[in-house]
C-alpha cells in the first residue's frame, strides 16, 4: 500500500485537477524520489480520470511557457478567464481546475526560484559507458537508463516532450510516468515511442541489426519501412542487417539480465555466449575450433571475462590461453576429450 505522505494533501482542493497540478510541481522538485514516482504511479492507475487530469494538467505546462516566452503572462491569464466565461473550453470542471491550479503552479515556481528553469524548460544531456562496464544513469525527468558496455545516448527534454538518441550498443529504459509528455528512443533507423514502461533498445553488431524487448507496459515502433507495431510484455521486435522484421515472445527478464550484471544461457553455442560478452567491450574472448559449437547453460557474471570462460572450460574440459593482445582463447583440450 503506498504510504499516506507520499500522496498529495488534497488541503481543500476538491477537483482532480488540482490534485494533479500538485503531482506537477512535486515531480519538477529536485527532491522527487523514487517512492514519490511510484506513488505517482498507483494514483495514476487509480482511476482514469486520474491519467486525463494529469495530462490536462501537462498541457498547463506548455500554456504558461509560451506565456513566459512571449512575457505576456499576464495577458494570457486574462485571456484564459475570458476563455471560461464565454464557455469556451471544454467544460467547466476541467477548466476551473487548469486555472486554479495553474495559477498556484506559477505561483509555486515564482516562490521557490524555480523561475529560471521554468522559463528555460529544456535539459540536454549525453551519457556513455565505458568498455566491459556498465552504466546507470538518471535523465533529467527521472527516468532510469542502464547503459551497457560502449552505448551512448543523448536526451532532449522539454515540456513538450522526451527524445532520446541511441548512437550504438544497447540501453534499458525505466521511464517515469509522464503521459504529458511522449518519450521516445531513436536508433538504428526506427523510433520507439512509449508511457510508463520500462524496455530493451539494441542496436546488435551482430546477427540481428535492431531490437525492442518489452517488459512491461506498451511500446510503439515505427520507422524502418514497416508499419508501426505495437509490443506488449514478453514480446521482442527484432529487425536484420537487411531490414527484415519480426515479433516473438521472449523471457525478456532473462534477456535483459546484463543490466544486472548476468549472462543466462540456455543451451546457447559458446561461440553466441563469447560474441554476447565481447559486444561489450573489455576484454575479449575468442573461441577456436569446434569449440565454438558446444552448448551452454546456466548463470553467468557478465562483467568478468575470465571467469566465465574459466567456468565453461571446467564444464567442457577446454583449455584457456592468453594472446599476446591480451585476449582469452578457449579451444579443445589437446588431452582430454570435451563433452559436447
Amino acid at each position: 500500500m503506498t504510504p499516506a505522505s507520499l500522496s498529495p494533501a488534497n488541503d481543500g482542493l476538491d477537483d482532480v485537477y488540482d490534485r494533479a497540478a500538485v503531482w506537477h510541481e512535486r515531480r519538477r522538485a529536485s527532491s522527487w524520489s523514487a517512492a514519490e514516482a511510484a506513488a505517482l504511479d498507483v494514483w495514476l492507475d487509480a482511476d482514469p480520470e486520474h491519467a486525463e487530469a494529469y495530462a490536462a494538467m501537462g498541457e498547463v505546462d506548455g500554456y504558461f511557457d509560451d506565456a513566459v516566452v512571449t512575457d505576456g503572462l499576464e495577458r494570457e491569464l486574462a485571456e484564459a478567464r475570458a476563455k471560461f466565461a464565454r464557455g469556451r473550453a471544454r467544460n467547466g470542471r476541467r477548466a476551473f481546475g487548469l486555472m486554479a491550479a495553474g495559477l498556484a503552479g506559477v505561483a509555486v515556481l515564482a516562490g521557490a526560484g524555480g523561475w529560471a528553469w521554468w522559463q528555460a524548460g529544456v535539459s540536454e544531456q549525453a551519457f556513455e559507458a565505458a568498455p566491459g562496464q556498465r552504466s546507470a544513469v538518471v535523465l533529467a525527468d527521472g527516468s532510469r537508463v542502464m547503459l551497457d558496455g560502449g552505448a551512448r545516448i543523448s536526451a532532449r527534454i522539454d515540456r513538450r516532450g522526451r527524445d532520446i538518441v541511441l548512437t550504438s550498443g544497447r540501453a534499458f529504459f525505466d521511464v517515469a510516468h509522464d503521459p504529458a509528455r511522449p518519450f521516445e528512443v531513436s536508433g538504428g533507423g526506427r523510433v520507439v515511442r512509449a508511457l510508463g514502461t520500462a524496455f530493451e533498445v539494441d542496436l546488435t553488431p551482430t546477427a540481428d541489426a535492431y531490437r525492442v524487448a518489452l517488459l512491461r507496459g506498451r511500446v510503439r515502433v515505427s520507422g524502418g519501412g514497416d508499419p508501426a507495431v505495437e509490443l506488449d510484455p514478453g514480446q521482442v521486435l527484432s529487425a536484420d542487417a537487411k531490414g527484415r522484421q519480426a515479433v516473438s515472445s521472449a523471457d525478456v527478464a532473462a534477456s535483459t539480465a546484463w543490466r544486472e550484471g548476468r549472462l543466462l544461457l540456455r543451451g546457447d553455442a559458446l561461440e553466441d555466449a563469447a560474441a554476447e560478452i565481447n559486444r561489450r567491450g573489455g576484454r575479449r574472448i575468442v573461441v577456436r575450433g569446434a569449440a565454438g559449437d558446444l552448448k551452454v547453460s546456466g548463470a553467468f557474471g557478465s562483467d568478468d571475462p575470465l571467469a566465465f570462460a574459466r567456468a565453461v572450460a571446467v564444464i567442457h574440459s577446454l583449455t584457456i590461453e592468453e594472446a599476446a593482445d591480451g585476449s582469452i582463447v578457449i579451444s579443445r583440450s589437446k588431452d582430454v576429450g570435451a563433452a559436447d
